[in-house]
């Protein structure tokens, strides 16, 4: 659940934060006409991210043969580790908040454009958040009502957050709570890389090598509580594979390196 809720607390603060936003530019604009389309862009993007969930459920469960919704599971993890990424990259730039406000008051149509940027945020996040409990549930730590619980309780802290701080007059440093989070997102993104390595090895997609490559059981065993925790929050395997480490690591350093070049490139 504790892997859940932190995804479900950042997407919805994102999301809760581009309304909050762009409800507040359309009061200083004199534009409150429009507000409804952003609600509605908001309402629409939730009901969309449900059916999508639904539809990736009934996909992944549909098919009789057991084969098949297992390659099936495989790519919807993959398609979450690429998608999480690019939120990581994102998250680094966060230049998106003013060029949402340019749209708007550029456009010739400012109440479908309106509607528009609301509802594609919204639904971002929303399909972010779907693949990535799909994904976390394929390895049959989190069960549904752990998942229910973890969405609800992270969406309702972020809410509120997002309430409290329009209510207030406290400025969020955007910029550096998006660089700080990015780096928590690669955490649990590596350890869907390790997850997915471990399924790929399971069907023999990927030669196992040398498995285990270590084994940790007797500090810390994976039935453990706490080992239940840092496995679905950062990968922790205490029998991991040569191969699942690898991409574990690997991961970690690449895609952080990246990220730490960009702070450097953008701090000069």
């Amino acid at each position: 659940m504790e892997a859940v809720l932190i995804i479900a607390f950042r997407e919805g603060l994102e999301a809760f934060l581009v309304l909050g936003i762009i409800l507040a530019f359309l009061e200083k604009t004199n534009l409150q006409p429009f507000k409804k389309y952003a609600w509605g862009g908001f309402f629409l993007g939730i009901l969309a991210s449900l059916v999508l969930a639904v539809i990736f459920t009934v996909v992944v469960d549909g098919f009789e043969s057991e084969d098949l919704q297992y390659n099936i599971s495989l790519a919807v993890l993959l398609l979450a580790i690429i998608l999480l990424t690019y939120m990581v990259f994102w998250m680094q730039h966060n230049g998106e908040i003013a060029t949402m406000k340019q749209k708007i008051e550029l456009s010739n149509n400012q109440k479908w454009i309106t509607f528009l940027i609301v509802f594609s945020a919204i639904l971002r996040e929303g399909l972010e958040t779907v693949l990535f409990v799909l994904a976390l549930m394929m390895d049959g730590e989190s069960t549904p009502n752990d998942v229910l619980m973890g969405l609800l309780i992270g969406l309702s802290i972020s809410a509120v957050a997002i309430w409290v701080l329009f209510k207030s007059s406290v400025q969020l440093p955007l910029k550096k709570f998006f660089q700080y989070s990015s780096y928590l997102i690669l955490l649990i993104v590596a350890g869907l890389v390790g997850l997915f390595i471990k399924g790929l090895q399971a069907y023999e997609y990927l030669p196992i090598i040398k498995a285990p490559l270590y084994d940790s059981s007797f500090l810390l065993s994976n039935d453990s509580i706490i080992g239940k925790v840092l496995g679905i929050l950062v990968g922790y395997d205490a029998t991991p594979s040569l191969l699942q480490f690898m991409g574990w690591g690997g991961y970690i350093l690449f895609i952080g390196f990246l990220l730490k070049r960009e702070n450097s490139v953008e701090n000069r």
